[in-house]
């Protein structure tokens, strides 16, 4: 009889486990640095793993919330994925907009050509963009944004219990809500060097037009390029208080979302 009693036990704690980790793994695949597609699947997957182990004797999931059929347990898989999918995309959007406030100020530049590999969209970005999406990492990380993340984890599975995510009107709203945020970002990201290079093009303007004996193609790159570093570094005073702000924002807004999609 205790040899029963302790199989049970085992067996309870392993479905408890694997109830946490349908959770646990899509949203540490999809996080903010920690998903990022330059971190090895494996060590996601370890992470996630761990993770789970540290969650299971604190949240509450009980292996009874397992579906019994084959059919339920493919819907509770994909409400999961959507819930923990949902969760990390909206977390990305502060750093896709320093993407894109990069890209639009690097054409601004002249630099449109001179771009990198993002590993985590397998996309070409530009380099000022990904100078800024660099330093929205580590404001992230210096400001303990991580472990914000980890605490929602914890905290969704009381807001909303394994296999009860509903994406309805709250949710839809607030991703579009996320989504002109971030727009509104990136401007504002954007604005100081965006500002100073719209003035360098004038000012070319003018002097091509008063002075034509001055080759402005060969002067107006050399002189936007070194404008735009100008203005990008002193932007970063700006910059910083900036995103810290929206990362609070963001903290706030996550969790207003995981309670919208309370079945």
């Amino acid at each position: 009889m205790p040899d029963t009693a302790l199989l049970n036990w085992t067996l309870d704690q392993v479905l408890t486990l694997l109830v946490i980790m349908t959770r646990v793994g899509p949203m540490v695949f999809m996080m903010p640095v920690i998903g990022s597609s330059s971190v090895p699947a494996q060590v996601k997957a370890l992470f996630a793993l761990v993770l789970s182990l540290i969650l299971l004797p604190v949240v509450p999931a009980a292996a009874s919330q397992l579906p019994t059929s084959a059919v339920g347990y493919g819907l509770f898989v994909v409400q999961e994925v959507a819930f923990g999918a949902t969760l990390g995309f909206f977390a990305r959007l502060i750093f896709d907009a320093t993407d894109l406030a990069g890209q639009m100020v690097s054409i601004a530049m002249g630099m449109g050509m001179a771009g990198t590999i993002d590993p985590d969209n397998g996309t070409q970005v530009s380099l000022v963009g990904t100078l800024w999406n660099i330093v929205a990492i580590l404001l992230f990380l210096a400001m303990n944004g991580h472990y914000a993340f980890f605490r929602l984890l914890a905290e969704s599975f009381t807001l909303v219990k394994p296999g009860g995510m509903v994406l309805g009107q709250a949710t839809i709203r607030g991703l579009t809500a996320g989504l002109s945020q971030m727009f509104a970002l990136g401007i504002q990201i954007m604005a100081p060097t965006a500002i100073a290079l719209f003035l360098s093009h004038v000012a070319m303007g003018i002097v091509a037009k008063t002075v034509p004996q001055v080759p402005v193609m060969l002067v107006a790159m050399p002189l936007n390029i070194g404008a735009g570093l100008l203005f990008v570094g002193l932007s970063m005073i700006y910059l910083l208080p900036l995103l810290g702000k929206n990362f609070d924002l963001m903290t706030q807004a996550l969790v207003k979302l995981a309670a919208g999609m309370r079945g």
